[in-house]
């Protein structure tokens, strides 16, 4: 028996005809039996691929008249033919071919009219353009969702991408969504999510954006507009976990500024250790232009892609992200605005759609015409609405060119329980309070979302297959532009790698031989040479006086020159004790001293130093003179009494010194060296530098405008830096064991420089007695050993045998010591610390310059040893910074723009292949048989 069925014809203002979800065709207008006038549609002329598309062979509706003795009418259905048209991923020619074939097409005959018929091919071409972001050369037609906030978006885009996407809030409303749906021969179902970046993240510190900040020149502050990145978050093959995945994308967006790989779900650091509410709260942005895109393949797929854009609002959950709502207003109008965007509004049927906030945008952007229309949550109609919603299906009131679908989702269903509930909802066939009313039995073949994927799909379609013309030549001009542009930046090299490595190989060569050369190795021990006597010149001086009348210090005798103390008169209960005996005046001798004093010196055989000190030392301040004074009267003899009294134990003899006094006092004196040494690293950095920068001028000097001379540049002076912390944190060490406590291993060395010091405080000590009873005269003079003659010795010497036995033993003879202690300690401290911190650097810091340290950080760099991808020696060429810039971003277009070029090119042959190629059989291979046809 033959199964009839009943065809419902179009009512007029309908856009199309249809029939059972599943099996129909696109929509399009159907007379009745009595021809009616259709609604207004967008026509294209005869030869179109719009109506080359939707019609047959067959005769057409108007021209059919139906007989009364014609049998019922027969379903049938129609489905894309699954063929090899995109196989596989277009490739990447070279410039010459892919510039040759593209320009070898003309569009001017009927493969471009015929070619609507390729409905799958037409948008798997136009999903390519989009993904590849031509669109800043070429409008490219594309699908945009709009609605205000809670108006049914997400469940409208989960039935037209066919699967289950999250609709709870915060998913996809603080940044655009591109969905691309694939049909594939392939049973397995996959979807790849990845990130387009079109916009950098360039927040002010410490400051929020406002309302105030979004203008016609800043919509999206603080993003700001940069080439496309395009970065592959995650491929799944679980439908499941597509939501879980997308709220990591969202995230990943919005920390513009981090590694992406960190959110990846299962996979990056914060994904595991962080709570997803969590994360999605303490975004680095609240909101961001760039999109993620979701590339999903399957069986019984729609060939379509989409935009879904945040909803649109009027009141953000906090006041402080009021600019929020200025910058989503913004987001949608640019992608509204677009000439060849063809628009879905999302609109409630339980609400007014005249209140509506998008269509507010939508006028703004005089889009009406490109606009569709779809109800969203038509099982919460309202019985009273009921009248108004059938006036704006009738299209009584014109709010969008193209007409209105009604769509019905129920909540938390499986997809596929989701579309036969609708397709019954729509029937009349499901038991609910708001069932559909039977007013609209007339428009059921507008409802459903099978109905408006079919729509989508025809409408898209039409588009790109009229503008694919148009969208050729300009991606073929923007081509010619670039390659025009990158023939006049400057040249590279031949043989870029070779010049590349033969200029660090003769940098690396010069950079080890200045740092073993004499001139660098005579300025680091000037250096080294100051370093010592800054140290030796800070040994701590000792205030030998022990009553008020008593001036003089033993600080006299360190100081660079024998500067004599002015003399006081004597007071004149001294005459009566005053020697008549007057040793020989001596003249004060201004002689031209060293630095270093020839006892502050350590002895022979003491210490491996004699070989720092005896380098040759250029005549230059020292930059360790403003440490010279940090000795000065650091000790008093009176002071280091009252520490013995205060540090004794009852009962211990006077003359019976702790411990703790001794070490306190040397310890004290050994830490002033923090600031010398701090001194002497940085001095030697500036040397490293210095010698650095005079080798880069010498060997890369006549490469200082590429590249490459800046960033070796900046690798040699982080290297240096690095090497320098390093030494920095090694000398710390040998700083902090000096400090730690008192420590000696070699005792001989120490009792000389005991002795040394001791001699000369007592010399110091007696001086000062004998004047104080004017057993001397008042204004003798304090004179150094060294710049003393042989009479003037014997001669003082002689005084202090004589009258120091007389006097008596000193009762400061204690302190004496002690004093003597710390300063010979002090003298074997230093000796070992200058000699240890200068071999230190030369054995790391200097060794890495010399031994292969740098060449190795620098083919880390570089690769010089080794291969590595020829397009960075090439921008390493490149003239500077902004240029290397300006050509990778060319280069990356031009690459987008062969792609491009590739697929329309493989669009148009597979036209061909069917037999859909010229007529005429004329080809057209050049862009000068195309000005000559244009002229002809």
């Amino acid at each position: 028996m033959t199964r009839s069925r009943l065809v419902k014809y179009e009512h007029p203002g309908s856009p199309a005809e249809s029939v059972r979800s599943g099996t129909m065709g696109p929509p399009s207008p159907t007379p009745t039996r009595k021809k009616l006038k259709s609604a207004p549609t967008d026509n294209l002329d005869t030869q179109s691929v719009a109506r080359s598309f939707i019609r047959s062979h067959a005769p057409s509706a108007e021209t059919w008249q139906r007989r009364d003795d014609d049998p019922d009418p027969i379903l049938m259905e129609m489905r894309c033919r699954q063929n090899s048209f995109r196989g596989g991923q277009p490739g990447t020619p070279s410039s010459q071919n892919a510039d040759a074939s593209f320009a070898q097409q003309s569009f001017a005959h009927p493969t471009f009219a015929d070619i609507g018929l390729k409905q799958k091919a037409c948008n798997d071409t136009l999903g390519d353009l989009q993904t590849l972001g031509v669109s800043h050369v070429a409008a490219l037609p594309e699908l945009v969702l709009v609605g205000d906030q809670s108006s049914g978006k997400s469940s409208l885009m989960s039935g037209l991408a066919r699967v289950s996407l999250p609709r709870s809030a915060g998913v996809c409303t603080r940044c655009p969504l591109h969905i691309r749906l694939r049909s594939s021969k392939n049973l397995r179902w996959s979807c790849t999510v990845s990130l387009q970046q079109d916009y950098d993240f360039q927040p002010t510190p410490g400051c929020k954006p406002t309302v105030d900040d979004v203008t016609p020149n800043n919509r999206f502050p603080p993003w700001v507009k940069m080439p496309r990145e395009t970065k592959e978050f995650k491929t799944i093959f679980d439908r499941s976990e597509i939501e879980e995945v997308l709220r990591w994308a969202q995230i990943a967006i919005l920390n513009h500024n981090q590694n992406f790989e960190l959110f990846i779900p299962g996979e990056g650091a914060v994904a595991k250790e962080t709570p997803l509410d969590v994360a999605a709260r303490n975004t680095d942005a609240q909101f961001s232009p760039n999109i993620v895109a979701l590339q999903i393949n399957g069986p019984d797929l729609p060939d379509l892609s989409f935009y879904d854009m945040p909803g649109v609002f009027i009141s953000p959950e906090n006041e402080e992200d009021e600019y929020v709502v200025q910058v989503v207003k913004a987001l949608t109008l640019e992608y509204i605005k677009r000439e060849k965007a063809i628009i879905m509004w999302a609109l409630p049927m339980n609400v007014d759609s005249e209140t509506a906030i998008s269509l507010g945008i939508i006028r703004e952007a005089k889009a009406i015409d490109r606009t569709i229309g779809v109800m969203t949550k038509a099982d919460q109609l309202p019985p009273q609405n009921i009248p108004n919603w059938l006036a704006t299906f009738r299209g009584e009131k014109r709010l969008v060119g193209h007409g209105f679908f009604a769509t019905s989702r129920p909540p938390e269903s499986p997809l596929e329980d989701a579309n036969k509930w609708e397709e019954l909802f729509f029937d009349r066939e499901v038991s609910i309070n708001n069932q559909w009313p039977v007013e609209f039995a007339d428009f059921r073949d507008r409802c459903g979302v099978e109905v408006l994927l079919q729509f989508l799909s025809r409408k898209l379609t039409e588009a790109f297959a009229s503008s694919l013309p148009t969208i050729k030549n300009l991606v073929h001009a923007r081509f010619k532009l670039i390659e025009k542009e990158l023939a006049a930046l400057p040249e590279l090299p031949s043989n870029v790698e070779h010049e590349v490595k033969k200029s660090l190989f003769q940098f690396l060569h010069q950079i080890k031989s200045a740092v073993t050369d004499t001139e660098f190795s005579s300025e680091w021990n000037s250096l080294n040479s100051q370093f010592q006597a800054c140290v030796f010149k800070m040994k701590p001086t000792c205030t030998v006086k022990d009553s008020d009348t008593q001036t003089i210090d033993i600080s006299n005798l360190d100081s660079e020159a024998g500067t004599p103390v002015p003399p006081k008169r004597p007071r004149p209960s001294d005459s009566t004790v005053r020697n008549p005996r007057t040793p020989t005046r001596r003249t004060h001798q201004d002689s031209k001293t060293t630095p270093v004093k020839e006892e502050d010196l350590p002895m022979g055989g003491m210490s491996r130093a004699s070989s720092i000190a005896g380098a040759a030392r250029p005549k230059m301040p020292s930059p360790f003179a403003k440490f010279f004074h940090l000795g000065r009267c650091t000790m008093n003899i009176q002071n280091i009494r009252n520490d013995i009294l205060r540090k004794q134990r009852p009962g211990m003899p006077r003359d019976l010194v702790p411990d703790e006094v001794r070490e306190t006092l040397c310890l004290n004196a050994v830490k002033k060296w923090e600031k010398p040494l701090e001194t002497y690293i940085t001095k030697t950095a500036e040397l490293l530098h210095r010698t650095a920068k005079a080798v880069l001028e010498e060997s890369l000097g006549t490469l200082r405008r590429r590249l490459i001379f800046k960033e070796c540049q900046e690798h040699l002076g982080k290297f240096i830096n690095d090497g320098v912390a390093a030494q920095e944190s090694r000398l710390a060490d040998l700083f902090n064991s000096e400090t730690y406590q008192l420590y000696m291993m070699n005792d001989d060395v120490f009792h000389r420089y005991k002795a040394q010091e001791l001699e000369q405080l007592k010399r110091v000590r007696g001086i000062v007695r004998l004047k104080a009873l004017a057993l001397l005269p008042w204004d003798y003079n304090y004179t150094r050993p060294e710049e003393m003659t042989e009479q003037e010795k014997v001669a003082e010497r002689k005084d202090l045998d004589t009258y120091l036995p007389k006097i008596g033993k000193d009762p400061y003879e204690t302190e004496i010591e002690v004093a003597g202690f710390v300063r010979g300690y002090y003298m074997m401290a230093a000796a070992r610390f200058v000699e240890g911190v200068t071999m230190n650097v030369n054995s790391n810091l200097l060794r890495d310059f010399r031994d292969g340290g740098l060449d190795e950080f620098m083919d880390s760099k570089f690769k010089i040893y080794s291969s590595s991808d020829p397009r960075s020696y090439m921008k390493l060429m490149d003239e500077d910074e902004k240029t290397a810039k300006r050509r990778l971003q060319l280069k990356g277009e031009m690459e987008k723009l062969e792609r491009a070029m590739s697929s329309i090119n493989e669009l148009e042959n597979s036209s061909d292949d069917v037999g859909l190629s010229d007529p005429t059989g004329t080809a057209i291979h050049s862009d000068i048989d195309m000005e000559e046809d244009a002229e002809a």
